[in-house]
């Protein structure tokens, strides 16, 4: 599938520049793709009509203030995304630090000060004071063979590997999603809908921390990707 992707990749790059009225439904999709299924992955029963409309500036009372609350923070986060692709950002601790600022609006800046038990996937963390180094260990991985590996390959090790270290208090899940999503935008690919329930979500990441493998998570992304290419082939289609 993934030689596929490239040459869909390579055909949409020979169409730009889409019309303007294209070009801003496609970037409005995959705004609303990307809350709709990283909220409902940490267990929102939130509607994608509800996002789409709160997305769009409505104030929606069947949603609750927490919820509008979360989607602006997540409207933000899309734009910095797109912000650091523009200045040809390679994600490093600076900008993880920026796209948890803007998802949480935390009081303080910084990595975990606790040592959580993740029940859901029956998983201890690393000690908080093993944090940065580990993370710096990442971002080592990261910038090696930035250009030589496949990159929806290597956006599922950097999300399962985030998990794996919990750098954050809150929301830990979350940031590896968008980081993520923001490793397919660097490359040159659509942030994607995440096609897959909570629990087969969680089933996979246990399987990650149990025996490395990023199977589960590399397919939703694959699948994903070339999901979101096929829809811009159409809109884009003459």
């Amino acid at each position: 599938m993934y030689r596929e992707i490239k040459k869909k990749k390579l055909i949409l790059e020979n169409r730009k520049p889409f019309k303007r009225e294209v070009a801003r439904f496609i970037h409005e999709l995959n705004t609303i793709d990307l809350i709709y299924s990283s909220m409902k992955l940490d267990g929102s029963n939130i509607t994608r009509k509800i996002v789409e409309r709160i997305v769009k500036g409505e104030f929606v009372i069947e949603a609750n203030v927490s919820d509008h609350a979360l989607i602006t923070n997540y409207s933000d986060t899309v734009k910095l995304l797109y912000d650091m692709h523009e200045l040809d950002v390679y994600l490093n601790e600076k900008y993880l630090f920026k796209i948890y600022s803007t998802l949480t609006k935390p009081d303080i800046v910084e990595y975990r000060k606790n040592n959580p038990v993740l029940r859901m996937i029956g998983y201890n963390p690393p000690h908080f004071k093993e944090i940065e180094e580990q993370m710096e260990i990442l971002f080592q991985w990261l910038y090696k063979d930035r250009y030589l590996i496949n990159p929806i390959e290597k956006a599922a090790y950097l999300h399962n590997k985030l998990i794996e270290i919990y750098p954050f208090e809150t929301a830990s899940e979350a940031v590896a999603r968008i980081a993520a999503q923001y490793l397919l935008i660097s490359n040159g690919y659509p942030p994607i809908l995440w096609n897959i329930s909570e629990q087969e979500y969680f089933d996979a990441i246990r399987l990650y921390i149990k025996t490395e493998d990023v199977g589960p998570i590399y397919d939703v992304l694959e699948r994903g990707v070339f999901n979101k290419l096929e829809v811009m082939m159409q809109l884009t289609a003459e």
